[in-house]
Protein backbone atom coordinates (compact mmCIF):
# COMPACT_ATOMS: atom_id res chain seq x y z
CA UNK A 1 0.00 0.00 0.00
CA UNK A 2 2.68 2.47 0.93
CA UNK A 3 3.68 1.99 -2.62
CA UNK A 4 0.48 2.49 -3.87
CA UNK A 5 0.39 5.88 -1.59
CA UNK A 6 3.39 7.31 -2.45
CA UNK A 7 2.57 6.93 -7.03
CA UNK A 8 -0.56 8.49 -6.22
CA UNK A 9 -2.50 5.20 -6.87
CA UNK A 10 -4.80 4.59 -4.51
CA UNK A 11 -7.88 1.47 -4.43
CA UNK A 12 -11.46 2.23 -4.86
CA UNK A 13 -13.25 1.45 -1.96
CA UNK A 14 -15.43 -1.30 -1.88
CA UNK A 15 -18.63 0.60 -2.27
CA UNK A 16 -17.27 1.98 -5.90
CA UNK A 17 -15.98 -1.80 -7.22
CA UNK A 18 -19.71 -2.77 -6.25
CA UNK A 19 -21.31 -0.29 -8.46
CA UNK A 20 -18.67 -0.23 -10.89
CA UNK A 21 -20.49 -1.75 -14.66
CA UNK A 22 -16.97 -3.41 -15.46
CA UNK A 23 -14.61 -5.10 -13.71
CA UNK A 24 -10.96 -5.36 -13.97
CA UNK A 25 -10.43 -7.87 -16.34
CA UNK A 26 -13.31 -6.37 -18.50
CA UNK A 27 -11.68 -2.60 -18.43
CA UNK A 28 -8.55 -4.13 -19.44
CA UNK A 29 -10.01 -6.22 -22.44
CA UNK A 30 -12.02 -2.97 -23.51
CA UNK A 31 -8.48 -1.01 -22.82
CA UNK A 32 -6.58 -3.75 -25.49
CA UNK A 33 -9.66 -3.82 -27.98
CA UNK A 34 -9.69 0.71 -28.35
CA UNK A 35 -5.65 0.68 -28.40
CA UNK A 36 -5.56 -2.44 -31.05
CA UNK A 37 -8.51 -0.84 -32.89
CA UNK A 38 -9.81 2.64 -32.11
CA UNK A 39 -11.98 3.42 -34.76
CA UNK A 40 -13.66 -0.24 -34.27
CA UNK A 41 -13.95 0.99 -30.40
Amino acid sequence: MKDDVASGLYPPSPEVVARAHVDAAQYEEMYAASVSDPEGF
